[in-house]
């Protein structure tokens, strides 16, 4: 019997926990997106119409290109700064 509570008390507390996960992860990705559309950039999980500056699908998948990509995202993100 005191397993069956302990089993309970164990689904139970990890229900919550990944409801709360659930929840406030979609409140992030809903902050995370508006961000994205201050930038200028699409939501998450929609095709990008244009080549971004920082060319982040090929830093994805050729490590050569993201080393290459370094000084462009930094000035980039040196004029994001200074404006």
């Amino acid at each position: 019997m005191i397993r069956a509570i302990v089993r309970s008390t164990v689904a139970i507390g990890f229900a919550v926990f990944a409801a709360r996960q659930l929840v406030y992860g979609g409140r992030d990705l809903a902050r995370y997106n508006k961000m994205r559309e201050m930038s200028g950039d699409p939501p998450l999980g929609a095709p990008a119409g244009k080549k971004h500056e920082t060319n982040s699908a090929a830093r994805t998948t050729n490590p050569l290109v993201m080393l290459g990509s370094v000084p462009s995202d930094l000035a980039h993100y040196i004029r994001m700064k200074t404006m």
